[in-house]
């Protein structure tokens, strides 16, 4: 069993509050907003243990959704992370590609599952979503690597 680091877990705990404030922000200011809890969760997959990331991924269903029961769309943004995980060693780059990529393709997904009308009626905003999705997945794995190893 893995050991968990209380430093590593606040930290990434700490990046998954303030992404969430900052996607909350975003979608009242404009209406849309990049998947940044989504892929701060599935970054931290790579430095976490599954432990750390349970907590972790539950933390982020809270913030998205108050409901008692979840619905399935809460239940596949629990997973996407550990799938992302599970098959990182599938994809034969190195980590902040696989990372960015893992982060990008969990959005797409996502959204293919859930939400595909969004997709199909306003592609402009699909791609704005996952442009800065990326970005930000590159600019939090560039962070994360100057602090910690990847798993």
């Amino acid at each position: 069993m893995q050991k968990v680091s209380i430093n590593k877990f606040g930290a990434f705990f700490f990046v998954l509050i303030i992404a969430s404030f900052a996607q909350l922000n975003l979608k009242a200011a404009v209406g849309w907003s990049p998947e940044l809890i989504l892929a701060t969760l599935v970054i931290s997959a790579f430095y976490s243990s599954v432990l750390e990331m349970a907590a972790l991924c539950a933390f982020g269903i809270l913030i998205l959704n108050w409901q008692p029961f979840p619905g399935w769309e809460i239940l596949l943004f629990f997973f996407l992370p550990f799938i992302v995980v599970s098959v990182k060693n599938i994809f034969p780059w190195r980590g902040m590609v696989n990372g960015v990529l893992g982060a990008v393709l969990s959005v797409v997904v996502f959204y293919a599952l859930s939400d595909w009308g969004a997709i199909v009626s306003n592609p402009a905003v699909f791609a704005k979503i996952l442009a800065l999705t990326a970005i930000f997945s590159a600019a939090l794995i560039q962070i994360l690597n100057y602090f910690y190893k990847t798993n």
